[in-house]
């Protein structure tokens, strides 16, 4: 039924992105009033879920839900559903993995209050799945995992249940991608783990040759004043976190503050979606020089 209803959505929406790339087509669906803001919580995946699934597919990645309980408030609880997809490496030796999150889930609403979460997390989906797009005739010496998280509005539940699943599986590094419209700025800011500092002329040296700048910090509180949000702990603020906890190192993409965060007015509209293609290229070729890395090159 849901791929049914998609594939209706498809052919209702079909005008809006005939001559659209596969980036602006995620963008007005994930965005689209018939997914309804992207509620978290209910026993079935939303069907949001489903079309990111079925993206990957495409893809031919090893793609599965990975469905958590977790608490709505003092004596609720509700289920959350990640949308897990790898790329697997092909060689007999491997390297650590490197894993993608993006969130997927927003504010949901109701039938007269719409919260499309273009920005908030529409972009970092997008571009997540754009990535994986780009890179799918490469092989790599590692898994390249790519993670849709739920429930991340409610408490990152998502990643904490994704990151308890790991076990002893090697990991290189977590990318997160949330918030990526870069707008007039042309500046994409990131926040790293201390211990990828030697990667630091590498990650930078990368962003030279882009259209798109970008600000590379190793803290968060000076991240939050360059970015004159002292009330922002970005270190804690999305799906990275859980894998710092974990100490594994990160790196989080995002475009800083955005003056219409949690509002219906976080839409399709204000999204650049030219830039958010940059962005997407711009992230792509620095993976691709990661991917490269042998353990060693890391420690």
């Amino acid at each position: 039924m849901q791929w049914l209803r998609i594939s209706i959505l498809f052919l209702l929406l079909q005008p809006l992105y005939a001559l659209s790339s596969a980036l602006d087509r995620d963008m007005v669906i994930l965005t689209s009033k018939e997914f309804e803001g992207r509620p978290s919580g209910a026993q079935s995946p939303h069907r949001s879920a489903y079309y990111i699934m079925r993206q990957f597919e495409k893809l031919k990645l090893d793609v599965k839900f990975s469905s958590f309980e977790f608490k709505r408030g003092f004596f609720e609880t509700g289920t959350g559903h990640n949308v897990v997809a790898t790329k697997s490496c092909t060689f007999a030796q491997c390297e650590p993995a490197i894993i993608f999150t993006a969130h997927y889930d927003h504010l949901g609403g109701g039938e007269y209050r719409h919260y499309p979460g273009a920005n908030d997390n529409a972009t970092g989906v997008a571009v997540m799945m754009d990535i994986a797009r780009r890179l799918d005739n490469l092989e790599f010496k590692r898994d390249l995992v790519f993670v849709a998280t739920d429930a991340e509005e409610k408490g990152l539940h998502g990643a904490k249940h994704f990151v308890s699943q790991l076990g002893k599986t090697r990991v290189l590094m977590n990318i997160n991608l949330d918030m990526l419209n870069i707008q007039k700025r042309n500046t994409l800011y990131a926040l790293a783990s201390r211990d990828l500092k030697p990667m630091k002329e590498q990650i930078e040296s990368h962003f030279n040759t882009q259209p798109v700048k970008l600000n590379l910090y190793f803290s968060s509180k000076r991240m939050a004043r360059k970015l004159n949000a002292p009330q922002i702990d970005w270190l804690r603020a999305s799906d990275h976190y859980p894998f710092h906890r974990a100490k594994i190192p990160f790196i989080y993409f995002g475009s800083g503050v955005d003056e219409h965060h949690h509002s219906m007015d976080d839409s399709l509209d204000k999204i650049n979606l030219e830039k958010l293609s940059q962005v997407s290229q711009s992230i792509t070729g620095l993976v691709q020089s990661l991917a490269k890395l042998s353990a060693s090159d890391t420690s």
